[in-house]
């Protein structure tokens, strides 16, 4: 399943590209987002024009079981592995469930691309969600392809005003 979404910050292209690469902003995104458990810089290199970085993030479960079985909120914990081109104002990144079970089956790539749109910065994110299940089990990937998409976009959705506090707050702070 092809995705895109699109948010406008109350920021310039500068200052927001900054602030989603600047150490305080993985911290302040966990204490103001409503939906994140976990977010944690694990690895984090800048050689200038390019930062590499993998971040852990665990949403809250949306799903508590399936049939008897409980999900374990782990499984809905996974890996940012990214890296952002400061000259294109551009990040490609893969999501990486961190259960190998869900791993084996879950596919998550994009881009993410920053651009000005007058005093604002506009973030277009695009990407795919598939779900790779045995041949059986082909119409479970479209409802779960669904679900995580829907939960994705909240995520998402919920990260707006926090940049946007984050630039008020933090960046913009004297």
């Amino acid at each position: 399943m092809r995705f895109e979404s699109r948010a406008r910050y109350h920021g310039t292209l500068d200052e927001v590209q900054s602030s989603l690469l600047d150490d305080r902003y993985v911290d302040f995104l966990l204490k103001h987002h409503g939906v994140l458990l976990e977010a944690q810089v694990l690895e984090k290199k800048d050689s200038g024009d390019k930062v590499s970085r993998k971040v852990r993030y665990r949403p809250k479960p949306v799903i508590e079981s399936v049939g008897p079985k409980k999900v374990p909120p782990e499984y809905f914990a996974f890996v940012e592995d990214s890296t952002f081109d400061k000259t294109r104002h551009e990040m490609t990144f893969t999501n990486r469930a961190t259960t190998r079970t869900i791993a084996n089956m879950l596919v998550n790539t994009g881009t993410l691309k920053l651009r000005a749109v007058g005093n604002e910065c506009e973030r277009v994110m695009e990407g795919e969600i598939s779900l790779k299940l045995p041949f059986l089990l082909k119409p479970l990937a479209i409802i779960g392809e669904t679900v995580i998409h829907r939960e994705g976009l909240k995520i998402l959705d919920g990260e707006v005003p926090v940049m946007n506090r984050f630039l008020t707050e933090v960046l913009r702070a004297k």
